[in-house]
């Protein structure tokens, strides 16, 4: 059976909470043989909010999902020396933790690339490894409000609002340090050296809101909010049916528009001045959707979904969690699927956004607190008496 893109690297993986763990769980879908560690002491998911499955957070068991799980002791002799010994036969090593920490623990970048100068060293922080917020923490929803992510979300007329589910900047740097890692691992290849990456949420979350930021930087006015309005193109929003579900409509270019004013019968739409282009049709938004909204309302959702697809608008019925766990799209490319676990029982999860067609990739359950520790141990053990097969950079 074929292996995984990332088979052969190894990853020490001491991440917490989202941010690294997300990042951290894509490699070792790849193949990445990522050792998850935690304190001996950890309670599960101790950084996590509820709900919990048996004790455990469900962000704990999402997060950590195609991972071995090894306990160490950073602050003893005995677990820093295991730990050293891990990293010579390393290739990646991740944490998510404030700046002084990992020299507190004694995995700084010069500790650890003195003993693997090969490694490829990724710190997420909050703000920064430098300026007046370094030393503060960062959370997802902290990152939102700061960046002026939430300034530009909510209702027409409301206060802003946050991302309710909570992630979605953690998600997007997550998937940044994943990214630099992998472009840090094929420098690797080119030059044989390792380096050190730094990454902050601050960062990440900016470089997300280029859009927006283009748009204040080009007129000086911050972006209205909208709701589910969309800021540059008209119509683009969800519209609800007579069914009383809502389906999003967009259509984002004329060609899409003359085909959305001849789905719903009105082509006198295209004659009317206030219509004519997308700037115009933002700019009369009002009075286009008070036009579309009594129309949309007239027919339920299945009818709509037909007659947009027959002239190729773009549309999508806005769906409930249960219904995208029983979709047939989904579930026919494997998007959502069941991961049996030891102790949480069967878990539906993400299986993963890409398709590798020679070197398929893997998702498979997140392990129990040091629940690999005895043969990780042995591999140690191995690596100390020089038997270990696999040294130090051994991977691409």
């Amino acid at each position: 059976m074929a292996e995984g893109p990332l088979s052969g690297i190894r990853v020490f993986d001491l991440t917490l909470a989202m941010v690294g763990p997300w990042a951290s769980m894509q490699l070792g879908a790849m193949g990445a043989d990522v050792i998850h560690i935690e304190q001996p002491d950890q309670r599960p998911g101790a950084f996590m909010v509820p709900p919990t499955i048996n004790g455990t957070s469900i962000g704990y068991i999402s997060w950590n999902m195609n991972k071995r799980g090894m306990t160490i002791d950073l602050k003893s002799p005995e677990g820093r020396a295991n730990a050293y010994e891990l990293l010579k036969t390393c290739d990646v090593f991740l944490m998510n933790m404030r700046p002084d920490v990992a020299a507190r623990l004694g995995v700084d970048y010069e500790t650890v690339a003195q003993i693997n100068p090969r490694i490829v060293y990724c710190t997420v922080t909050g703000w920064g490894q430098t300026g007046p917020m370094r030393e503060l923490p960062g959370a997802d929803g902290q990152v939102q409000y700061f960046t002026g992510g939430s300034d530009a979300n909510g209702a027409e007329g409301e206060s802003g609002e946050i991302y309710r589910h909570s992630t979605q900047f953690d998600s997007t740097t997550g998937n940044y340090a994943c990214m630099s890692i992998l472009m840090a691992l094929v420098g690797r290849k080119k030059t044989g050296k390792g380096q050190r990456i730094d990454i902050s949420m601050l960062k990440a979350t900016t470089a997300m809101q280029t859009p927006r930021i283009a748009e204040y930087l080009m007129s000086k006015q911050s972006p209205t909010r909208l709701g589910n309005k969309a800021q540059s193109t008209a119509p683009d929003r969800a519209f609800p049916t007579a069914d009383r579900r809502e389906l999003g409509v967009s259509a984002t270019s004329e060609e899409e528009w003359q085909a959305l004013c001849k789905a719903i019968g009105h082509l006198e739409f295209l004659e009317d001045p206030r219509f004519a282009t997308n700037t115009d049709r933002v700019d009369h938004r009002d009075e286009l959707y008070a036009a579309l909204d009594p129309i949309f309302a007239s027919m339920p959702l299945d009818y709509w979904v037909l007659e947009l697809n027959k002239v190729g608008v773009p549309n999508g019925r806005a769906m409930r969690w249960d219904e995208i766990r029983h979709n047939d799209q989904v579930l026919e490319n494997n998007y959502i699927g069941p991961v049996e676990t030891k102790d949480w029982g069967k878990v539906w999860t993400s299986m993963g956004p890409w398709h590798f067609s020679n070197t398929p990739t893997r998702w498979f359950r997140t392990p129990a607190i040091g629940e690999h520790n005895d043969e990780i141990l042995e591999e140690i053990e191995a690596h100390r008496a020089g038997q270990s097969s696999q040294p130090a950079g051994r991977g691409q």
